[in-house]
């Protein structure tokens, strides 16, 4: 185990509190909550709304102690200086609090273990840290500029260990990362039989494969439906999960994608999920794809 992982370890229970408290906080504000979660995921946009709100938090706060250190070292200090490190902590404040939302919707999702506890423990820092710059600016509002700076100062810090944990999250434990980015599926240039049409039945996913590719498959009719077998979220076995229309909902974390081309209909996926043309021919279950 390493340091970080023995450092975050007693926060496993508050973090499977807050999840619990999110979670109960999303399904309470019914469909409303939904369409804000999948805002919060990134599920419209394909890519995650964390991440783009970090960013600019991190560029905005990372601007505003280049303004300070300049203002300090070359008594750069009129008015309109003052302004501009005004209106950059103010978006970097901002920014940072959409952030958190962001990461609290994410942090619900990460299963229980190391990975969540790093999640938790990057949360609490970069919530102390946007408290930070928050109070900078009002004190800086209020003309305080020289205990702004230091609040600002300390924040900076905090938010750079906060931001550290973030990337071990990522690049160690894969959160938030499409689990199909490596694997993007076995390719079948012409329709190739993976299983006799009598072993697919009727409106229940199915496991089968080609090659090493697990796929689930759902029939519907003379209608074939298949998509790769691992969620993109986090890996979920979609054959074992719900069908609701044209839809299939991983039992994991609930995502929700579309049966004909795997687009994300609900996260916390982000990523479509890889899909394949699918026939029944001449007493076959026949796939061709993935669909580009």
């Amino acid at each position: 185990m390493g340091l970080l992982e023995r450092w975050a370890r007693p926060f496993s229970g508050f973090g499977a509190w807050l999840a619990k408290l999110t979670n109960g906080i999303y399904r309470s504000l019914g469909f409303p909550g939904r369409l804000f979660q999948d805002l919060m995921n990134g599920s419209f946009l394909g890519h995650s709304t964390h991440g783009l709100l970090t960013d600019a938090a991190v560029g905005a706060v990372t601007a505003l102690l280049v303004l300070d250190a300049v203002a300090v070292v070359f008594g750069a200090d009129g008015s309109g200086f003052e302004t501009a490190s005004l209106v950059v902590l103010g978006f970097g404040a901002l920014s940072a609090w959409g952030a958190v939302l962001a990461g609290l919707t994410d942090h619900k999702d990460v299963d229980p273990g190391d990975a969540r506890n790093m999640a938790t423990l990057h949360g609490l820092i970069n919530i102390v840290a946007t408290i930070g710059y928050t109070v900078a600016f009002f004190v800086r509002l209020g003309s305080g500029v020289g205990a702004a700076r230091w609040i600002s100062l300390v924040a900076f810090l905090l938010l750079a260990s906060g931001a550290f944990i973030g990337g071990h999250l990522v690049y160690k434990y894969g959160v938030m990362v499409n689990h199909n980015a490596f694997s993007g599926g076995r390719r079948a240039k012409e329709f190739t039989p993976i299983l006799p049409s009598a072993e697919l039945p009727e409106g229940t996913p199915t496991k089968s494969a080609i090659g090493p590719t697990n796929l689930v498959l759902v029939r519907r009719g003379d209608l074939v439906y298949a998509l790769k077998a691992t969620c993109t979220h986090a890996g979920g076995p979609l054959a074992e999960g719900t069908l609701n229309g044209d839809t299939i909902t991983c039992p994991w974390h609930g995502s929700v994608f579309r049966l004909s081309d795997g687009a994300v209909r609900h996260g916390p996926a982000q990523t479509r999920e890889i899909a394949y043309r699918a026939r029944i021919s001449e007493g076959q279950v026949e796939v061709q794809g993935p669909i580009d």
